[in-house]
C-alpha cells in the first residue's frame, strides 16, 4: 500500500510525512515540559501543548548504537542482539525504513544512526536497510567533515584533527570556538530544512540526529553561560565515591572505570554543576533550532501533514551514581523525552483523521513506555501494515485520548557492560564476559536490577528516587525479589522467541 493523496494530508486524513528527531544523550528532566524548573525550552514546550507527552518513557537499552537500533527495529536488545557501538547490524531485519519503504515512504537521514552496516562511511558508521543520507555528521573524523567545510567556508580556523573543533576557546572552560550560527547544531537544523524542503512535495520520513546534548560539553555564546551552575540540581548518588560503592559491587566497579566519565575532577560538585549549566544551555540550544524547523515545516505548507516525534537515544547521569555519560543503571541515564504531535489534528479540522476527537490541549500519559514503542505507532499513525515480530506496541489510542488496551505496569531497560570495563575489573568481579549485563525492571514503586551471576538489586522508587539504598537483602523482601526475577524470566524468554524470528 503506498501513500497518497496531495495537499495537507493523506488517505484518510492520515499524515504522509514524519519528522523523528533524535537528540542525543538527553534526559526527560531538561526540559521545561517534563518539569525543569529553570529549563528555557520553549519550542519543545509548545510542541508538547500541541500533541501528547509521555511522561514515564524509557529507552530499552545503551549506549548510541543499541538505543538507536531498538528505536528504529521496535526490538528489546536481547531480540536485536547489538550490545554495542561496534557490534555489526543484522541487515535481514525490518525496520522502520523498510517498513515504510514498502508503503512508497523514503527514509532520509540527517545526522547518524551508529549502525555498523553497509554501506559503510569512513568505515565505521553505515545506515540500516532502506534509510538513505541526505547528510552525514557524527562526532567522528569522517563525520565532522561536511560541516567542518561549512565552518570554513566561513571564515573559521578548522583544526588539522577535526574532533578538535570542540576543544573550548582559549581562556575559557566551555565556550565553543565557533558563533552559534555555525555550530553543529545549526548544522544539522539547515540540513534538514534542506531537506525538506527539497522533498516538499512528497511523502518522507525525514530522521534528524542532534548530537548534543552529548559531550563535549563547550557551547557557543550564550549558551555556555546561559544557566548558572548555582541553579542547578545536585547530582543523586552516595556521599562519597567509596561510600557508594559500598553498596553492591557492580557499582563499585562502575564508578570506578577507566575514563572521562569517571574522572574525579569532573565528578566534584563544581565540576557537575558547571557541566550541568552547560548541559542545559546546549539543550536550549537544540529547543532553538527545533523551532527553527517547525517553521519550515509551516513555511513550506507541510505542517499541517507531518507527524512530528521527538525523543532521544537516551539519557545522561550528569554525576548521578558517581558517573558522567550513560550505561549502568541509573533512571536518569535511560529516561527520555517522547513527544508526539499530529500538526493537522492540533491545528484544527483540517486532515483530522475521520472520527477523531478533536485535542483540548496538552496531553500528559503518565502510563510507561518504551522506545520499542515508537516504531509501531508511527507506522500505526500512518496507516501502515504493523511489522509481525516486534517488542514495542502502538502508543496510537493514547494519542487519540482513548484507553490503552495493553498498558504496561513497568518498564524494561536492558545494559551490557562488558566493553566499559577493564578486564581486571571483570575479573575482581568473577564475571564472565556473557555474564556482564544487566536488567532493569521499573514499576510504579519499585526498582529491580538484576545480574546473572551477582546479586540483584532492589530500591524504593517513591522514597528513594535516587535509586541509592539497596533493600535486597532485607529477607523480607524475598517474595518481591522472586516476582521482580520472574518478570526477568517472562521478559527474556519472549526476546529468545524474538531473536530466533526471522521475517524479510
Amino acid at each position: 500500500m503506498a501513500l497518497s493523496g496531495t495537499g495537507t494530508s493523506g488517505e484518510f486524513g492520515r499524515p504522509r510525512k514524519v519528522l523523528l528527531v533524535v537528540a542525543d544523550q538527553l534526559r526527560a528532566d531538561a526540559l521545561g515540559a517534563y518539569g525543569a524548573p529553570t529549563a528555557r525550552t520553549p519550542h519543545l514546550d509548545a510542541l508538547a501543548a500541541r500533541g501528547t507527552l509521555f511522561e514515564e518513557h524509557y529507552s530499552a537499552t545503551a549506549p548510541c548504537g543499541p538505543a538507536r537500533t531498538s528505536l528504529l527495529t521496535g526490538l528489546y536488545q536481547a531480540s536485536h542482539g547489538i550490545r554495542s557501538n561496534t557490534t555489526p547490524a543484522d541487515t535481514s531485519r525490518p525496520n522502520l525504513a523498510t517498513a515504510l519503504r514498502g508503503a512508497g515512504v523514503p527514509s532520509h537521514v540527517v545526522g547518524y544512526t551508529d549502525s555498523v552496516a553497509e554501506p559503510y562511511v569512513g568505515g565505521v558508521e553505515g545506515l540500516l536497510p532502506g534509510f538513505r543520507w541526505h547528510t552525514h555528521f557524527n562526532l567522528n573524523d569522517h563525520g565532522l567533515r561536511g560541516w567542518l567545510e561549512v565552518l570554513r567556508a566561513r571564515g573559521h580556523p578548522v583544526p588539522e584533527r577535526p574532533t578538535d573543533v570542540f576543544a573550548p576557546a582559549p581562556g575559557t572552560a566551555h565556550r565553543a570556538r565557533y558563533s552559534a550560527a555555525d555550530s553543529d547544531t545549526a548544522y544539522v537544523a539547515d540540513r534538514t530544512i534542506d531537506c525538506l524542503t527539497e522533498h516538499r512535495d512528497e511523502p518522507w520520513l525525514i530522521l534528524a540526529t542532534f548530537l548534543r546534548p552529548h559531550p563535549p560539553w563547550v557551547a557557543p555564546a550564550p549558551y555556555d553561560t546561559l544557566h548558572a551552575p548555582s541553579e542547578t540540581a545536585p547530582p543523586r548518588r552516595g556521599p562519597t565515591r567509596e561510600a557508594h560503592g559500598a553498596v553492591h559491587p557492580f557499582l563499585d566497579q562502575w564508578a570506578r572505570r577507566p575514563g572521562l566519565d569517571t574522572a574525579p575532577e569532573a565528578l566534584t560538585d563544581e565540576a557537575v554543576a558547571r557541566a550541568r549549566a552547560v548541559y542545559a544551555g546546549l539543550v536550549t540550544e537544540v529547543d532553538h533550532h527545533v523551532g527553527r524547523i517547525l517553521a519550515a515545516l509551516d513555511a513550506t505548507g507541510q505542517a499541517e501533514d507531518t507527524l512530528v516525534v521527538f525523543t532521544a537515544d537516551h539519557g545522561d547521569a550528569l554525576g548521578d551514581h558517581w558517573t558522567l555519560g550513560t550505561g549502568g543503571f541509573a533512571a536518569t541515564a535511560y529516561r527520555v523525552p517522547l513527544i508526539v504531535a499530529e500538526l493537522s489534528r492540533a491545528s484544527g479540522d483540517t486532515g483530522r483523521r475521520a472520527g477523531a476527537p478533536r485535542p483540548a490541549g496538552p496531553r500528559r500519559v503518565g502510563r510507561f513506555t518504551e522506545s520499542v514503542d515508537v516504531l509501531p505507532t508511527v507506522l500505526d499513525r500512518l496507516g501502515v501494515p504493523p511489522l509481525p515480530h516486534v517488542d514495542g506496541r502502538s502508543l496510537s489510542p493514547l494519542l487519540d485520548g482513548a484507553p490503552d488496551p495493553r498498558p504496561r505496569n513497568h518498564a524494561v531497560c536492558e545494559y551490557d557492560f562488558h566493553a566499559a570495563l577493564s578486564d581486571a575489573q571483570r575479573d575482581a568481579m568473577g564475571l564472565a564476559a556473557d555474564a556482564c549485563r544487566l536488567t532493569v525492571v521499573r514499576d510504579a514503586a519499585l526498582t529491580y536490577v538484576e545480574f546473572p551471576t551477582l546479586p540483584p538489586l532492589l530500591f524504593d522508587r517513591v522514597t528513594d528516587p535516587g535509586e541509592l539504598h539497596d533493600l535486597a537483602p532485607d529477607p523480607a523482601r524475598r517474595p518481591l525479589l522472586d516476582a521482580f526475577a520472574a518478570r526477568v524470566r517472562a521478559h527474556h524468554r519472549r526476546a529468545a522467541r524474538r531473536a530466533a524470528e526471522r521475517t524479510v
